[in-house]
């Protein structure tokens, strides 16, 4: 039986719904292209310290989806393809995103069901304005980011997951 202290992180993640996305995202965002190399983003990621960079079409901006550095090692390193493999070829495509509005618990809802670590921050035009990750969450709310690995950890189907006061977040 839950007693009180287990209620305490969902009680103070629900106190958290008035903070919104653009009080703890990242402004500074780093984008590549479909047509630049493993290689390139690689050295990108390390230069700059990130792990995630969302991929826009050139010139336009809009956004076409994201690359990991787990996508550089799973589907280029770990295949033993060629570090000139271009972004387009291992990217994940329509990356998830959420806006500069939206509640951090409405985002970290949306990264708690997808199981993911980072959102692409879009605008009304759909450019990249920033990037929210969970260790932005956890520095708010380590309560919240607490919630949101516990259930990126268990084997359950999300729906079954939920934050309180949150329903789950459409695919």
């Amino acid at each position: 039986m839950a007693g009180p202290e287990d209620k305490a992180p969902v009680d103070r993640a629900s106190s958290d719904k008035g903070m919104r996305v653009r009080d703890v995202m990242s402004r500074q965002v780093y984008t590549v292209s479909p047509t630049d190399t493993a290689q390139s983003v690689a050295r990108l990621m390390k230069e700059t310290g990130v792990g995630a960079l969302p991929v826009e079409v050139p010139g336009v901006g809009t956004i076409l989806g994201i690359v990991t550095d787990r996508d550089i090692l799973v589907s280029v390193v770990a295949q033993a393809l060629s570090t000139s493999t271009a972004v387009f070829e291992f990217m994940t495509v329509a990356a998830e995103s959420c806006e500069e509005g939206d509640s951090i618990l409405l985002a970290a809802q949306k990264m708690h069901d997808l199981r993911i670590r980072q959102l692409v921050v879009v605008d009304e035009k759909r450019h990249a304005a920033g990037i929210i990750a969970l260790a932005d969450i956890v520095r708010v709310s380590p309560e919240l980011g607490e919630l949101v690995l516990e259930g990126m950890s268990r084997h359950r189907e999300p729906e079954d997951q939920q934050l309180e006061g949150m329903s789950p977040c459409p695919a």
